[in-house]
């Protein structure tokens, strides 16, 4: 393995150490009634996107409890998004992981349903993520469900949440961007099949440039378990990548290569064109065989990771 290769990758990009998912997958509802009901229910897409760049934000505890428009220093566009499209939620908890996430319980006043919004990394580590990476483990138990010590933390913040009384019944939205996108992947997977949570209805969740949460190696028993999930979650989840972006070329290729996986996502993928500048680069990587060249290659494509390349598209 080249070690060069493993450590420029966890510095721009976010890989995590994996294990097989527990549990046998519930099946969604898929009867009409059901789907109806999920449509009625959610949510525009730039309100998700909102709320995922909101998940960056220092917010403080002493705002917990009230309402986002009183969060001071956002700056535009999303401070005129976060008045206009997210002015009946209040903040109800927040929360960091240990490699530099952190995470936002938003309340709707009007219909009690909470919407959870993750970030990605913050800040690299890179010699706890090169562990992470070398501490890679292929499936025990045959699941294609990416399991992460930090997406278990998560979504053990989100059950603690709904099981207040106040939140009873409560529906359940979740967004994220990065490392954040693939914990809400997971938070909705989970949520999904708990049948302690049942009373919980999860809607909607929608990502954006996220690593994926499934696995891919090329075996015919994997591949038909992945995509069974995957195509499960199309009435739920939504994942946004823009053409270009380097985590999700990092996954197609260093990831591959580094641990013989790659990773897809929960539900559908939308691919957005912000510009075709992205093309040339993607070309010369094609072009170079060595894969520390490649990273090297990556940093003009940096810029199309940002959460700010949505905006136009989902606000404008």
């Amino acid at each position: 393995m080249n070690y060069r290769v493993v450590f420029f990758c966890v510095a721009v990009l976010t890989f995590f150490t994996s294990t097989a998912g527990t549990g046998e997958h519930r099946e969604l509802d898929t009867t009409v009634g059901n789907s109806e009901q999920r449509e009625l229910e959610k949510l525009p897409d730039g309100v998700l996107l909102a709320a995922a760049e909101l998940s960056y934000e220092p917010f403080r505890k002493q705002e917990i409890g009230k309402s986002l428009t009183e969060h001071q220093g956002v700056a535009e566009p999303l401070y005129t998004e976060m008045h206009e499209k997210l002015s009946d939620y209040q903040l109800v908890s927040l929360t960091s992981g240990e490699i530099g996430f952190s995470a936002i319980a938003l309340k709707s006043n009007k219909d009690n349903s909470l919407l959870f919004a993750f970030s990605g990394l913050r800040k690299i580590n890179l010699q706890d993520i090169y562990q992470r990476l070398l501490g890679f483990e292929s499936p025990e138990n045959g699941s294609p469900v990416v399991v992460d010590t930090q997406a278990q933390g998560a979504y053990k913040w989100v059950k603690s949440i709904l099981n207040r009384k106040e939140n009873a019944g409560s529906s359940v939205y979740v967004t994220g961007h990065s490392f954040g996108g693939y914990l809400a992947q997971y938070v909705g997977y989970q949520l999904n099949k708990d049948e302690k949570m049942k009373d919980h209805q999860f809607v909607q969740g929608v990502t954006f440039n996220s690593l994926g949460i499934l696995l891919e190696n090329g075996s015919k028993t994997l591949h038909a378990k992945t995509e069974k999930i995957q195509q499960s979650y199309k009435p739920l989840f939504t994942n946004y990548i823009v053409k270009g972006d380097p985590l999700d070329y990092a996954s197609k290729t260093f990831f591959e290569e580094i641990t013989g996986y790659s990773l897809k996502h929960l539900g559908n993928v939308n691919y957005i064109t912000v510009d075709e500048n992205y093309k040339s680069s993607l070309q010369a990587l094609e072009k170079t065989k060595d894969l520390w060249a490649k990273a090297k290659q990556l940093k003009p494509l940096y810029p199309y990771h940002d959460l700010t390349e949505f905006e136009v598209g989902f606000w404008g």
